[in-house]
């Protein structure tokens, strides 16, 4: 007797974590945070090159 409700919680148990309740909505992907983060470091790092570079330029106007 034991073993056969052991036996009926278990394939229960399997069914349950089987389901498919927690899918991602479509056009979402699991790391679609860190991969918004890493566009935004891009981005900034573009801004902080122009600025490097703009900075230079200054300097070498001034140098001549």
């Amino acid at each position: 007797m034991m073993m056969k409700l052991l036996l009926v919680v278990f394939a229960m148990l399997c069914l349950v974590a089987c389901s498919d309740d927690n899918k991602v909505p479509e056009g979402e992907h699991v790391w679609k945070e860190q991969t918004e983060m890493i566009d935004k470091a891009k981005d900034i790092e573009a801004l902080i090159n122009q600025s490097a570079q703009q900075q230079r330029e200054l300097i070498e106007q001034k140098t001549q």
